[in-house]
């Protein structure tokens, strides 16, 4: 009974429903109370669940885990509250945002700053705070879980963490009150990685954060915003002050958390290192070289995370990561740190060292390396890479085509017009073998694009005689409703080692486009079918053919030595239409049938149409050159 009156109050839309649930989160036991949370979270009024942000103070533990959980059903409820005129709902909404993690409800938290009262003002930064430290420490515990717990914290992160840092760069923006410091706290806790929003307060000159960001910086830091003060000497301009308050720390807890990556701290050299840090040097290699012999490859990987921080010009830094890599060459993991270091410089510096990396025993390492070479296109990055096409592991050569792949299948498709046929065939089965996904580009040009885009790529198909790999895509071309392409596609299709589909062969000889029907006849021409006789007899003897299927039959019956062939081309050169008097001519021309050049002679002399003499007489003259050019060849 009780199960259908909770039933009926979820579903009632009168608001009178929400304050009996609430009275009743008031009022019951425990398990009463949960009931009847979970009835007006499934609500989802904002009437209701402000009256659990009301009551949450009150709430039994296991109820208050159980809002929290569920905070983003809250956020309309929360957004409402935090701007009540009632100030203690304020201070519940302000609490409730910081416990329940909600970031994205930040620019609540910035706006009950403003407000005249001091308590509110204060909860609601030591709100931002909090929110600050959490993103700060999960971002932090990232590489220590596992797979699919990092990918979930990852994305609660990037969800809340945008918001959370536009709230605070807001609010030291415009704030003028007592809590500046802890707004500068919460700014510091969130510059831990180049892409942060406050960092970029540094490199703003009118925001009113920025004197008071640069001033904490230039102060020896906390163990809390370690990361900050090491981005603030690399990304934010505060090069100069960098080893000046570096070597004044002298907490342990402090100098711990700042030197963690690197060695120094074992070996009490703090001031050196900042010697020569403040003077834009390093060691010399040979140094370097003698202390990194002394060190377990894991130890002296963490040397190059200084070595980034440095300063130095990033020339001089793969010189020294140089050495370091040839020390850590058996500890993948201490690689991929040094790898992951090179990536994070900005793109037009050097690539030295992943030049150095491609001849790694360890595909991985390799195939990084490539991947990053390609990102930043150095100059002469293509022939860095195409040395890696011989001898290297199946997934490197994969990278390194996939990376030059396209800029070299595009070189060849915009040029093949202008090649000749010897060097754009030679050119384009040398781009065949170094580029394994050539073909699958060539592919996707076959089914997709412009007729006349598809038309080069079927020529390129012929020429570089792929046609048996692509047979599906020219079958399915084959079938397109354009002419073109489907005269086109029977056309290449012929020059495979067999007609893939004799079904479809039938289909394409009975096409409506003549030159779709003629360029299937080449195709039995060229595979020598006898079963076809007597359809290709047919065509040749039709008068209702069209000139050029005509031309084509007559053509396949002289290479199959059919007797035929030449009583129907004699027939055809005395047709009353002048394009089947052409195409004849165009025949006899192919075949060689010499006997019938009398008749030829007499169509030069005096046929009625012009088109039809002249294109004799140019007969004529082509084969008395190459008479003349057989006897003088002979006689030389």
């Amino acid at each position: 009974m009780l199960e259908q009156i909770i039933e009926a109050l979820v579903a009632s839309e009168n608001e009178a429903a929400d304050d009996l649930l609430v009275e009743a989160l008031q009022r019951g036991n425990l398990s009463e109370k949960t009931t009847v949370l979970q009835a007006l979270i499934r609500r989802e009024t904002v009437a209701g669940l402000g009256g659990v942000i009301d009551e949450f103070h009150r709430l039994p533990d296991p109820l208050k885990l159980e809002v929290l959980k569920n905070i983003r059903y809250f956020h309309a409820a929360l957004r409402e509250y935090g701007r009540s005129d009632d100030l203690q709902r304020r201070l519940a909404t302000v609490t409730l945002i910081a416990h329940g993690r909600a970031g994205r409800l930040s620019y609540v938290l910035t706006e009950n700053l403003r407000h005249s009262d001091e308590g509110l003002a204060k909860a609601s930064v030591e709100a931002l705070v909090a929110l600050a430290r959490w993103i700060a420490q999960e971002s932090r515990n990232l590489q220590k879980l596992e797979e699919e717990q990092r990918k979930r914290v990852y994305r609660e992160v990037m969800e809340n963490r945008r918001e959370i840092e536009q709230a605070v760069v807001r609010a030291l923006d415009t704030h003028r009150g007592r809590h500046g410091p802890e707004l500068l706290r919460a700014a510091l806790l969130l510059c831990d990685w180049p892409g942060s929003g406050t960092l970029a307060i540094l490199q703003s000159a009118k925001h009113a954060g920025q004197s008071p960001m640069v001033r904490r910086l230039q102060q020896p830091p906390a163990s809390e915003h370690v990361e900050s003060f090491l981005l603030g000497a690399s990304h934010g301009g505060l090069r100069s002050h960098f080893g000046v308050v570096f070597s004044h720390i002298e907490e342990t807890p402090v100098l711990d958390a700042l030197l963690r990556k690197t060695h120094w701290l074992k070996d009490h050299q703090l001031q050196l290192c900042m010697h020569q840090v403040t003077r834009g040097k390093w060691w010399d290699h040979q140094t370097l070289t003698q202390d990194l012999a002394r060190r377990e490859p894991a130890e002296a990987g963490r040397v190059g995370q200084w070595i980034g921080v440095s300063g130095a010009h990033d020339a001089l830094q793969d010189e020294l990561l140089g050495c370091v890599y040839e020390r850590i060459r058996s500890d993948f993991s201490a690689k991929l740190r040094l790898v992951r270091l090179v990536a994070s410089r900005p793109r037009n510096t050097s690539v030295q060292l992943l030049r150095q990396m491609l001849s790694d025993a360890d595909e991985r390492i390799v195939r990084l390396a490539a991947r990053e070479i390609a990102r930043r296109r150095p100059p002469d990055y293509e022939n860095m890479l195409l040395q890696l096409m011989t001898g290297s592991d199946t997934l490197v050569r994969r990278v390194v085509s996939r990376a030059i792949g396209q800029s070299g299948f595009d070189s060849y498709w915009q040029r093949f017009d202008y090649l000749d046929r010897t060097t754009r065939r030679s050119a384009g089965k040398a781009m065949v073998k170094l580029l394994p996904d050539a073909v699958g580009r060539l592919s996707k040009r076959l089914s997709g694009g412009s007729s006349l885009q598809r038309i080069k790529a079927m020529q390129i198909v012929q020429e570089l005689e792929l046609a048996g790999e692509m047979s599906q895509q020219l079958v399915q071309l084959c079938q397109d409703s354009n002419p073109r392409l489907r005269s086109k596609a029977v056309q290449v299709l012929g020059g495979a080692a067999s007609f893939p589909d004799e079904v479809l062969l039938e289909r394409v000889l009975s096409d409506q486009d003549a030159r779709v029907r003629a360029n299937a006849i080449e195709v039995l021409e060229s595979h020598r079918q006898a079963e076809y006789i007597p359809m290709l007899t047919s065509r040749a003897r039709s008068h209702q053919s069209h000139n050029r299927e005509r031309a084509n039959a007559i053509k396949a019956l002289a290479r199959m030595h059919v007797g035929v062939a030449s009583s129907q081309l004699q027939l055809m050169l005395e047709d009353q239409r002048a394009e089947h008097r052409i195409s004849a001519m165009w025949a006899l021309r192919q075949i060689g049938f010499w006997k019938l050049l009398t008749q030829v002679g007499k169509i030069a002399r005096g046929d009625e149409d012009l088109k039809v003499r002249r294109y004799a007489i140019v007969l004529l003259r082509g084969i008395a050159e190459m008479v003349a050019e057989y006897k003088s060849r002979k006689a030389g």
